[in-house]
């Protein structure tokens, strides 16, 4: 069974003929997201780059931002911190990165990527915009505009919803929210 027939019938149970377009969108965003998850994964693989694509996530965020801490990785990442505390260890253990106490903190650490890391994560971006362009090769130019836009929107509004809350996402998403 194909990821799009289990979510047309998650989506649409037996004996249903009505489906709501915000539950429709919100399997289809957990939907894309799996399969992005997937072909970077079965991409790293064959190209020999031995990183799944939580660590390449964590890699990028590491080298985008040296000195980051696990703390404000793990939200822009939207994982838990035991689960962002797994994956530096093991970016630590393979010597792609390296932790440095924080400046400002005796509980926290500090994050940057090695040479080794920054070769690597280098070699991965090249197969990681391959999948990008493969996803997106399906779209015309305007389409994919409309489709950021349409994007956007979804995150503000949400987020106004929640705006009481510090969800830690909102400075790891603002320069998307707003680049052009």
């Amino acid at each position: 069974m194909t990821l799009m027939t289990q979510i047309e019938t998650v989506i649409q149970p037996a004996g249903s003929h009505e489906e709501h377009p915000a539950h429709v969108i919100g399997f289809l965003f957990k939907a894309l997201h799996h399969s992005l998850r997937h072909a970077m994964d079965e991409s790293l693989r064959r190209h020999q780059i031995d990183l799944s694509f939580a660590h390449f996530v964590t890699l990028f965020g590491v080298y985008c931002e040296p000195g980051i801490n696990g703390a404000s990785l793990a939200r822009r990442g939207m994982v838990s911190a035991q689960t962002m505390n797994a994956v530096l260890r093991r970016l630590e253990r393979d010597g792609r990165i390296e932790r440095r106490p924080h400046p400002d903190s005796r509980r926290a650490d500090s994050w940057y990527v090695t040479a080794t890391g920054a070769s690597l994560l280098q070699r991965a971006r090249v197969v990681g915009d391959s999948v990008f362009e493969h996803m997106l090769s399906a779209l015309q130019e305007d389409e994919t505009a409309r489709l950021l836009s349409y994007m956007r929107r979804c995150i503000k509004a949400l987020e106004s919803v929640t705006e009481t809350a510090d969800t830690g996402c909102r400075s790891a998403t603002q320069k998307i929210l707003t680049a052009t």
